[in-house]
């Protein structure tokens, strides 16, 4: 049998509550934001704790940024 069989996909049959990766507070498994940190959490782990979910805005944040920056100095120290 597999180790990873117990758990289930979501990894929550086992777990009566979840654990905040950032701030470390227990939490119900239904629980999308941690009350403490402000946390957005995902579905629970094989270890009890509450997965990251993905933070679009923050890499799109960085990546208009990174751009915004290499067209600032393409017209600063590279057009004619």
């Amino acid at each position: 049998m597999h180790d990873d069989a117990p758990y289930g996909r979501s990894g929550s049959s086992r777990f009566m509550t979840k654990k905040c990766p950032e701030c470390y507070t227990y939490l119900p498994l239904h629980t999308t934001k941690c009350p403490s940190c402000q946390t957005k959490l995902g579905d629970v782990d094989k270890l009890g704790f509450a997965s990251r979910t993905f933070d679009w805005a923050g890499y799109l944040i960085a990546i208009v940024s990174i751009l915004g920056f290499v067209v600032f100095m393409w017209w600063g120290f590279f057009r004619d």
